[in-house]
């Protein structure tokens, strides 16, 4: 029986996954992993942003663990161990966050947690406007973007791609015989320049 429901979600054990990651990538993952832990609470000190502790706590960890690893085996190895790690990780809490295992995977049912999540997750720190709601498209822009914010005021902003990308691995994975999701072109992204980012998911099923 699953101890999850619609309104329970599941809450994955990130740091397993992280600590998973690094194994394949580090001489020693849980040392560094636990060294990363110990010296955050520093690291949060510095951050004087008005944010929640939730965020804090997960958008600067990730930070952290970036700015560490660069220290240890360089910027270039170190964002492409992150973009490893993030993204398994991510994906693993946006499944629980669009309940894929709880419900029927439609295109309805996307429309209905994506609005869900921008309540309840770390991204109702955004601004959110729906452009375009039909039963073969669902298109919105996210004006304010916290992540890209956040990265940017640490001096990581490149770290905001790795968060797009999970709404790549998110929408595309979630039926991807059906449904198919894109940014209407390329640089449609604040982190590209764009003073917003578009999110285009289209339904395939005629």
């Amino acid at each position: 029986m699953l101890k999850t429901n619609i309104d329970n979600i599941a809450n994955p054990s990130s740091g397993l996954i992280i600590i998973g990651i690094l194994k394949g990538y580090l001489k020693h993952p849980k040392s560094f992993f636990i060294k990363t832990i110990l010296t955050f609470k520093k690291f949060k000190k510095s951050i004087e942003m008005d944010l929640p502790k939730e965020f804090i706590n997960s958008s600067g960890l990730i930070a952290w663990l970036y700015i560490r690893l660069k220290k240890e085996v360089g910027k270039d190895k170190a964002f492409e161990i992150i973009r490893a790690t993030i993204l398994c990780s991510g994906l693993a809490v946006q499944q629980a966050n669009f309940r894929n295992v709880e419900a029927e995977r439609t295109f309805e049912n996307l429309v209905k947690y994506q609005k869900r999540v921008k309540n309840e997750g770390t991204t109702k720190l955004n601004k959110m406007e729906i452009i375009e709601e039909t039963e073969s498209k669902y298109v919105y822009k996210v004006t304010k973007c916290m992540f890209y914010e956040f990265f940017k005021y640490l001096k990581v902003p490149e770290l905001t791609t790795i968060m797009c990308s999970i709404d790549n691995a998110i929408f595309n994975t979630y039926s991807p015989e059906k449904i198919t999701f894109h940014r209407d072109g390329i640089n449609n992204r604040m982190v590209d320049g764009a003073c917003e980012c578009m999110f285009v998911i289209e339904n395939n099923v005629k």
